[in-house]
């Protein structure tokens, strides 16, 4: 993280990242020309509380980046049958980047890719103790095992 970035939260409790609105909101703002305000910029979390397990997804971005739309020449009527060819290629986007329709293309890209890399990852377990929280890995296999014995340890 670059000194002086505004960090905005965009924070969703109880519904898996894949799932959440927030992601969705993520992916187009970086279509969008928005960027994660830290290379960590994702954190998936699962508290224990009296009432039950509590699921946070956390994205932080760059809140001080700007994003910039550059209106398209003239208002346009089409078929779906354009709208199908213009969004499937690739170089019609790339010809008409500031097109509506590359924009949808681009923001479904980028949420079908942060979707793929969330699945791919384990919800940390978020531990409080007073006003101290710990993020602990919640896997069982030995190595996040010992990460979080270590963690807990100090904590």
């Amino acid at each position: 993280m670059k000194e002086g970035t505004t960090i905005t939260v965009v924070r969703d409790t109880d519904t898996a990242p894949t799932q959440s609105r927030n992601t969705q909101l993520v992916a187009a703002a970086l279509a969008s020309g928005g960027i994660f305000a830290t290379e960590n910029a994702f954190s998936d979390t699962v508290e224990n509380l009296p009432t039950g397990p509590r699921r946070t997804c956390t994205w932080l971005m760059d809140g001080a980046e700007k994003i910039v739309f550059e209106p398209i020449e003239a208002a346009e009527t089409i078929t779906f049958e354009d709208f199908r060819k213009r969004y499937d290629s690739q170089e019609w986007c790339e010809a008409n980047p500031n097109h509506p329709v590359s924009y949808m293309r681009a923001a479904s890209e980028h949420h079908r890719r942060l979707v793929d890399k969330i699945k791919t990852l384990k919800p940390m377990l978020l531990i409080r103790k007073g006003k101290r929280i710990a993020i602990v890995p919640s896997g069982s296999d030995a190595a996040s095992t010992a990460t979080r014995e270590e963690i807990l340890a100090s904590f």
